[in-house]
C-alpha cells in the first residue's frame, strides 16, 4: 500500500504518526505523533501504539534525513500514545521520558495500570498489541532545551495519572501539545478508570487555558493552527457552568 506522507503543521512541527481518530497516516490505533524540530536537536511527542513504529520512524527520517531524534516525550501511559515507545526508542536511538507515574507504567509495560488489558478485552485494541518494557527517564516539570527552542513540561492530571502537556514558545507563537487533556472545540476524554479524575481535569484545563496558546496540537482529532485559546476557553466555559465539556467523539 502507499502510505500518506508526513504533514507539516507549523515551521517547527510535523505530524509523523496518526490513527483513525486523526489523519490515518499510520496504524488505526495510533495517537497523533508529533516531531518537534529544533534544528540542532529534535524530539517526538508521543509514540503511537507500536503497530506501525517502522512507518513512524521512516516518516521521521523523511523529515530529518540523517539528523537524529534525541528523545521521545510521552504525554501519558495509555497504549495509543506509549505502546510504541520501546520500538521507536530502539529504531531511532532515542531516550524515552515521561512524568514519574507514567514512566513507571511504561518502563514495566504494566498492562493493568495502563488500562491496556481491559481495553484489549473490550475489543478496543487487537490481541497483537503487546508493548515491551523500555527504560524511561522521569521528566521534571519545567523547561528543557530542544535545540533552538525550549519545551516546557506541564503536569496535567485528570485524563490519566501522570498525564502532562508540553508547550513551546517560538517566534511569538505558543504551541500546546495537549495529549488527551483537551481537543479542538474544547472537547475532553473522561474515562471510566480509577485514575481519571474530574477535579484534576478541571484544574489542568484551567491551567492550560491560562497559557493562552495560539496553536493546539492534541492527541487526536483536528489540530488548531490559530486562536487555539478560544478552544480551551470553550472547555473552561462549560466548567464555569458546572458542566462537563463535550466528549472527544461528540
Amino acid at each position: 500500500m502507499t502510505w500518506p506522507a508526513p504533514v507539516r503543521l507549523t515551521p517547527r512541527v510535523t505530524l509523523v504518526g496518526s490513527g483513525s481518530l486523526g489523519f490515518g497516516l499510520t496504524d488505526a490505533h495510533d495517537s497523533h505523533v508529533y516531531l518537534l524540530d529544533g534544528v540542532t536537536d529534535a524530539v517526538l511527542v508521543d509514540a503511537g501504539c507500536g503497530l506501525a513504529s517502522a512507518r513512524i520512524a521512516a516518516n521521521v527520517r523523511a523529515c530529518l534525513g540523517a539528523r537524529p531524534v534525541s528523545r521521545i516525550y510521552l504525554t501519558h501511559a495509555h497504549a495509543d500514545h506509549a505502546g510504541g515507545a520501546a520500538d521507536l526508542a530502539e529504531q531511532l536511538g532515542a531516550t524515552v521520558l515521561a512524568l514519574a507515574p507514567a514512566a513507571a507504567i511504561v518502563a514495566t509495560a504494566d498492562e493493568e495500570a495502563s488500562g491496556l488489558r481491559t481495553a484489549r478485552q473490550a475489543g478496543v485494541y487487537p490481541e497483537g498489541l503487546r508493548p515491551a518494557p523500555v527504560p524511561v527517564t522521569p521528566a521534571d516539570p519545567g523547561d528543557v532545551a530542544v535545540g533552538k527552542v525550549t519545551l516546557e513540561v506541564h503536569p496535567t492530571p485528570g485524563h490519566a495519572a501522570g498525564h502532562c502537556c508540553f508547550s513551546v514558545r517560538d517566534a511569538g507563537t505558543r504551541t500546546l501539545f495537549s495529549g488527551d487533556l483537551v481537543f479542538s472545540r474544547g472537547r475532553v476524554a473522561v474515562l471510566a478508570t480509577a485514575d481519571s479524575d474530574l477535579r484534576e481535569l478541571d484544574r489542568s484545563l484551567r491551567a492550560m487555558a491560562a497559557l493562552a496558546p495560539d496553536v493546539l496540537l492534541p492527541g487526536h482529532g483536528t489540530p488548531v493552527l490559530r486562536e487555539a485559546h478560544t478552544h480551551l476557553q470553550t472547555a473552561v466555559s462549560h466548567l464555569d457552568r458546572a458542566e462537563l465539556p463535550p466528549g472527544l467523539l461528540s
